[in-house]
């Protein structure tokens, strides 16, 4: 099979598990509900003074989407009974959704100006106003930080065992370079800044920044510090071909630091796409070309030998099964070049997830604990062989990675978070092949 057939099928693949879930679940809202919507609009035309009729259509007007009809319905409620704080609150929060903040605001306001409103209602409120005074601001901020501690009893990579494969023929490996297990503190932020300058369209000027770092307390070596920024604009472009997606171009530039020395930079462009393909269900398409710059130093004096690009490509789709549990997928793609050719490789990578939100064990905490297992599958395959390894057979990978993360809510910023994870990796080569476990325990801050 040639390469063009090989990349033929593999974006065959990309468009079934971009197509495939988003229109098994189209049909599925499209058919049960939407019938159900159609049945309580002819109830509420035949009693329309029932209020619990009106409030029932609006509702599944809310699940398929449709707010504009929700709307009407709730109005037309408070015309029948003005003192309804909770139509006016869902009024409020239907407005918020299409954007018209004045006059979410008024109901709003309006939810909570008369006696005995729910103490509920004035929370939703409360937290709705805070987000409508956050997004008429022409600068929003946001973000998130994590910290905590991690062990993984294999924290360098290395093989289980000494014998590996060297210049065409049997080698062993120095103790020091195997299997080694290690804890290490680590810190991780993501920070969001959006310019909004309330023109017609919506689109707005987009800043995210990522920065992670560990220091190991053996494997000192393993000390590594990243961080990137990507910045572009955010809007509905090609509305007229594609409804309900938001495009996102955007430049990227990032840094690695190792063992307390710079490793290497990139530099590039991508394209970020985010689509609603049902009420339930999210879809994004991520693509970049980023250019990669290795720095050598006495302990990496080859390190430039790995200068080149790198083009990915990624799929991702969630879908909401219901108000308490989720799944995702994914599958990707990345071609890596150098400007030697045995690091030149091809990636590909398809992963599976559920997410499960559910109520505390014997009510530790007043909000609901989120648990996920994601697990994901990664080929890579060499472009030519490595002499230093093997003169005549190019080197395969295969990586299966599974992750166990428990996220328990402290209050409305902070939580605590523990995950499990296992890794296995397997390659025609001993060299590459390993496992590793790793576990662990770290505390969260959103603002």
């Amino acid at each position: 099979m040639g390469a063009a057939q090989r990349r033929g099928i593999l974006f065959g693949l990309l468009a079934v598990i971009w197509i495939l879930p988003a229109t098994v679940a189209r049909a599925q809202t499209g058919g049960d509900v939407q019938r159900q919507f159609e049945q309580a609009f002819d109830h509420m035309l035949q009693d329309p003074s029932n209020l619990d009729k009106t409030f029932e259509y609006a509702e599944l007007g809310i699940k398929i989407g449709d707010y504009e009809a929700a709307i009407s319905a709730l109005e037309r409620m408070l015309l029948y009974n003005p003192a309804l704080p909770r139509v006016r609150l869902e009024l409020g929060v239907l407005y918020f959704r299409l954007g018209s903040y004045a006059i979410a605001r008024a109901y709003l306001t309006g939810a909570v100006a008369g006696e005995n409103v729910p103490d509920d209602v004035r929370a939703r409120v409360a937290v709705f106003l805070d987000e409508i005074d956050k997004r008429q601001s022409n600068h929003q901020f946001s973000g998130s930080i994590f910290g905590g501690a991690r062990y993984q009893t294999n924290a360098n990579a290395g093989p289980a065992r000494p014998a590996i494969r060297l210049f065409d023929a049997e080698g062993t490996l120095d103790s020091e370079f195997t299997q080694k297990n290690d804890w290490n503190s680590f810190l991780s932020a993501s920070l969001r800044h959006v310019y909004d300058p309330h023109a017609h369209n919506g689109d707005v000027m987009e800043t995210n920044a990522l920065f992670y770092a560990t220091e190991q307390s053996d494997q000192q070596q393993l000390d590594l510090m990243f961080a990137e920024v990507t910045i572009g604009p955010r809007g509905q472009f090609m509305r007229e071909f594609i409804e309900n997606a938001s495009w996102r171009p955007h430049v990227v530039v990032s840094t690695v630091n190792l063992d307390k020395s710079h490793y290497y930079f990139t530099y590039g462009a991508g394209i970020d796409i985010d689509k609603q393909l049902t009420d339930r269900t999210n879809g994004s398409l991520t693509t970049s070309f980023v250019r990669k710059k290795y720095r050598a130093d006495a302990g990496r004096s080859t390190a430039r030998l790995q200068n080149g690009d790198e083009v990915e490509l990624e799929v991702n789709l969630r879908h909401q099964v219901t108000d308490n549990w989720a799944l995702t997928s994914s599958a990707g793609i990345t071609q890596l070049g150098a400007d030697a050719h045995l690091y030149s490789n091809r990636e590909v990578s398809l992963g599976l997830g559920a997410i499960v939100t559910y109520g505390a064990p014997y009510h530790l905490t007043n909000g609901g604990w989120t648990t996920s297992l994601n697990t994901t599958f990664l080929y890579s395959s060499y472009n030519v062989p490595d002499p230093s390894i093997d003169s005549f057979t190019e080197r395969n990978d295969h990586e299966i990675d599974a992750t166990l993360l428990t996220s328990v809510p402290i209050n409305k910023s902070w939580s605590v978070t523990s995950t499990l994870a296992r890794t296995e990796v397997g390659s025609n080569f001993l060299n590459y092949s390993y496992n590793n476990w790793a576990i662990s325990l770290g505390a969260s801050v959103r603002f």
